[in-house]
């Protein structure tokens, strides 16, 4: 899998054993760079930033990239994450050998239909229960309240991602002002043993770390790996 940039000369590979960063020198490149990729995560047609699988054909980014913006308000409980959720709860139950649910379901179907009948006019009622349906109407969402740091956060956002599937790579701006190096380093270990690749988009030049593959792209525009 790679990342391929018009106008530039290096493709960003990305590695089972490294971590992706793209460092941006120039401001409005740098900004560019990221609504570029955020439109393209959002489902916009875009054709000067592409990603590419490892036969040149494109991947839908908004199925492969997950981009953190703002991480000290993670939203663990967005639309595509609880779809997610709820499509995995739904799919256990229905193939669990438990069948105490859909005992209730028809109990309360059958409270429901003895009420409607003291109406003097006909209805009509799905003999199917939607399992999604009934965990919207208890609101069921994910419990945060336990992770206060970033990394925490970040660190459960790809414990989630290892249930739900959410993305394959997970795009992190300007990352490096809010951890240590060591704090880094931990965050990568944890998501390449999770099988997440981390992108990585920073502005400011730092040492490189342990695990980095950086894409350097500098104030003239000339981009280079170090």
């Amino acid at each position: 899998m790679k990342l391929r940039i018009n106008g530039f000369t290096n493709e960003f590979e990305f590695y089972e054993d490294k971590v992706n960063v793209l460092q941006i020198k120039n401001t409005k490149c740098f900004t560019n760079i990221i609504q570029k990729l955020n439109d393209k995560i959002e489902g916009i047609d875009l054709d000067e930033i592409y990603l590419l699988d490892n036969k040149e054909n494109e991947l839908k980014m908004q199925n492969e990239m997950y981009m953190l913006t703002d991480l000290f308000n993670i939203d663990f409980n967005s639309k595509k994450v609880l779809q997610k959720l709820y499509n995995k709860i739904s799919e256990s139950i229905e193939n669990g050998e438990d069948t105490r649910l859909q005992s209730l379901f028809v109990e309360i179907r059958k409270y429901i239909v003895e009420e409607i009948n003291e109406f003097p006019f006909e209805f009509i009622m799905s003999d199917n229960i939607d399992i999604i349906n009934i965990l919207k109407i208890y609101n069921l969402k994910i419990d945060i309240s336990s992770y206060q740091t970033i990394l925490e956060k970040i660190e459960f956002l790809i414990d989630l991602n290892s249930t739900l599937d959410i993305f394959n790579i997970l795009v992190i701006p300007n990352l490096k002002i809010y951890l240590s190096n060591e704090e880094l380093v931990e965050l990568y270990k944890y998501s390449l043993y999770n099988n997440v690749k981390l992108l990585l988009i920073e502005k400011e030049f730092n040492e490189k770390l342990e695990y980095e593959h950086i894409l350097v792209i500098d104030e003239e525009f000339e981009d280079y790996i170090i």
